[in-house]
């Protein structure tokens, strides 16, 4: 007897992690076409024959497009062994098919930056798990919606700017980076916010080596779109950090107290990039120790938990 789908046969496209991170945060938002997009994961990732056949139908009454025989190699390559998959493909499919501002946003990106643009580490179900969380248990200590300034240490790409400027009144959200090409990319994907008189704004720095004046700012210097350095005058009433394994707890030593501090970090020793994990939550809290503590938790992602703490230095 013929097997209804042939899971895993075409390695090419279970290579599309980033699409589990897309489906957490559809069933997060609960999102109207959240079954849509399942039946796409389902039918590209495993050849589900009742996902393509209902893909198909709606392709047809889509109509034909340029894109229309791309879309249907995809929806078919676990049956006709289709071999040129690309993320880039893929979510640009989505993107046709699913109508939230996120993914387009996701996709111009992905247009934009090719391989910089790294999808599955960016948009696992374990990282966008993480930040939604985050923003979830922020949403719940700041019932006013305000956090008028934000440093972000480590802030990689900052996609997560994006959830949290649908939650929050903020006036600048500064994304603390010593990785150069993640400040590009990363006022790329936030370039409404950062054309709105630097609402947001990338800054090329370490955050170890941030001195912080007696009436708890720092100074730093951003470059604008001539590239001049401009130096801004930085007092986060919230400082994120969801790096911590990939440094040590200078940075956190260095912060004054009284600053609010929502910080993550993790167990996943067995990655080469994790300087600085934690064994468990105790040791986290114990590491980075809060005068007044508002949250503690944990999150298991699958290959590694996840640990979340929020205080008052």
């Amino acid at each position: 007897m013929q097997r209804e789908y042939r899971e895993n046969s075409n390695p090419a496209a279970q290579n599309l992690y980033w699409m589990n991170g897309i489906e957490s945060y559809l069933e997060h938002t609960e999102h109207p076409e959240l079954e849509k997009f399942s039946k796409i994961k389902r039918a590209i990732m495993y050849g589900n024959p009742w996902a393509i056949q209902d893909l198909c139908v709606k392709e047809v009454y889509r109509g034909t497009t340029p894109d229309s025989m791309e879309f249907f190699n995809l929806i078919f390559n676990q049956w006709t062994g289709y071999k040129e998959i690309t993320h880039k493909k893929v979510l640009n499919f989505v993107t046709n098919s699913i109508h939230d501002e996120y993914i387009q946003k996701i996709n111009h990106w992905s247009q934009t930056w090719g391989n910089k643009a790294n999808l599955n580490e960016h948009f696992s179900r374990g990282q966008m798990d993480s930040k939604l969380w985050m923003v979830d248990k922020l949403s719940e200590l700041f019932p006013q919606k305000q956090i008028p300034t934000i440093a972000h240490y480590g802030g990689w790409y900052a996609t997560v700017a994006h959830h949290l400027f649908q939650h929050f009144e903020i006036t600048n959200y500064w994304n603390l980076e010593t990785d150069y090409d993640c400040l590009r990319i990363s006022e790329d994907f936030n370039r409404e916010q950062v054309s709105s008189n630097w609402q947001f704004k990338s800054i090329g720095i370490d955050v170890n080596d941030i001195y912080w004046r007696k009436d708890k700012f720092f100074r730093c210097k951003a470059v604008n779109q001539q590239g001049k350095k401009i130096e801004v005058e930085i007092d986060p009433d919230l400082i994120i950090n969801t790096s911590c394994e990939h440094m040590s707890e200078n940075w956190f030593e260095q912060i004054p107290q009284g600053k609010t501090i929502c910080l993550q970090t993790n167990n996943y020793f067995s990655n080469k990039q994790h300087i600085n994990c934690c064994e468990n939550l105790q040791v986290a809290v114990e590491k980075y120790p809060m005068e007044e503590l508002y949250y503690s938790g944990e999150l298991e992602t699958g290959n590694y938990t996840r640990y979340m703490i929020i205080g008052r230095k």
